[in-house]
């Protein structure tokens, strides 16, 4: 009897050591990925998602401790973490800081946060970005950013206009940039950029409320 416990709590010890040296390998292989993949200086635009959280921030001296606080969901096996840093608001050279009475123009980073019980719920990679969204309160930055996106990516792959709500999607290179417009008195854009395989995304941007389905129609 004594021995069967001490075979079993071997097993269980060994399932343990062996799991933490997968994490670990997984981690030094997506690390790697994303050093080959950082450009600078610090561009949004160039992005490829799959960068690792940590990489980023090293490249413009920020760390996690610089993350503002805002009361957004996150998408089960990642979390998040919000800057109003003018070091990382650039997109396509584009200077996007700014704020007035209605908000600071910010960047959310989506990374992924795997589990050790649960496991990997969907494609998320520890640390490694799976979507950013921009959130944009100030005019100027928010019709350079859209003139920017078109002259870029030229013609969308979907527009959609409802009253004040104007919606525009392009698709280059396996990548989704979607722009979510609410030009009134609440004026409000946002920008997602996530990879077109992650349809994960879709259903938490529409959790949202800045989709009714759209996206998912769109080829």
């Amino acid at each position: 009897m004594r021995k069967s416990i001490i075979l079993a709590f071997v097993c269980v010890l060994l399932q343990s050591c062996n799991s933490q040296t997968k994490n670990k390998i997984e981690e030094k292989t997506n690390k790697m990925e994303s050093k080959s993949t950082m450009v600078q200086p610090f561009d949004l635009a160039s992005l490829t998602l799959n960068e690792d959280i940590n990489d980023i921030l090293s490249s413009v001296k920020l760390s996690k401790t610089d993350t503002i606080k805002i009361n957004n969901l996150t998408l089960m096996g990642n979390e998040k973490l919000v800057f109003d840093s003018e070091k990382l608001l650039t997109f396509n050279k584009i200077k996007l800081a700014n704020k007035n009475s209605k908000g600071t123009n910010n960047v959310i980073f989506y990374y992924g946060k795997i589990d050790d019980e649960i496991g990997q719920l969907n494609n998320e990679k520890n640390n490694i970005v799976g979507m950013y969204q921009v959130n944009l309160y100030a005019a100027k930055e928010s019709e350079e950013l859209f003139n920017s996106l078109k002259l870029k990516f030229n013609k969308p792959s979907d527009i959609f206009n409802l009253g004040p709500i104007n919606t525009y999607l392009w698709i280059r290179n396996n990548i989704y940039y979607y722009y979510f417009t609410k030009d009134n008195d609440e004026f409000y854009r946002v920008l997602f950029v996530f990879k077109k395989g992650d349809k994960e995304w879709i259903d938490f941007i529409g959790s949202l409320g800045f989709d009714s389905g759209r996206i998912k129609l769109v080829k």
